[in-house]
């Protein structure tokens, strides 16, 4: 119902998890090729994972992303974490000489980068430096 100034007051936890995105402000926007929200939130879902010690789930609810949204910029970030020199270079290589491309192209290039860290990935992963996303071998694949 809505109070008597006409706002969502009581209703926003009833809509949880959809309404979820109005409910729980994030930092960062993200715009463009800037990611740096995306990189935030998947940091932020990390700490939260090593300091409760909850489920995965769990942790994206309490920080107020969806999985989908990690899910989906998940080469961006790993690869970031793993090697920030290689990152970048691929962001750039991706870029190109037109000065701009796709989220979706520069996602596709860091997977496809992610290959040569396949190792080193599932290791941070289980020493909690990653979050535990396990991809099928067609992740890498850059075809696509």
């Amino acid at each position: 119902m809505k109070s008597p100034e006409g706002g969502w007051e009581g209703r926003a936890h009833n809509l949880f998890p959809y309404f979820m995105p109005f409910c729980i402000p994030y930092k960062g926007l993200i715009t463009g090729l800037n990611l740096d929200g995306i990189h935030e939130r998947y940091e932020g879902v990390l700490e939260i994972l090593a300091q409760k010690e909850c489920s995965l789930t769990k942790a994206m609810m309490q920080y107020g992303v969806p999985r989908n949204t990690i899910r989906d910029y998940i080469g961006r970030c790993e690869l970031k974490i793993i090697d920030a020199d290689k990152y970048k270079n691929v962001v750039q290589q991706a870029t190109g000489e037109k000065g701009k491309t796709s989220v979706k192209c520069t996602e596709k290039h860091c997977r496809g980068a992610l290959g040569e860290y396949q190792a080193q990935a599932n290791k941070m992963k289980a020493e909690a430096k990653l979050l535990p996303f396990y991809p099928t071998e067609d992740f890498y694949n850059t075809k696509n």
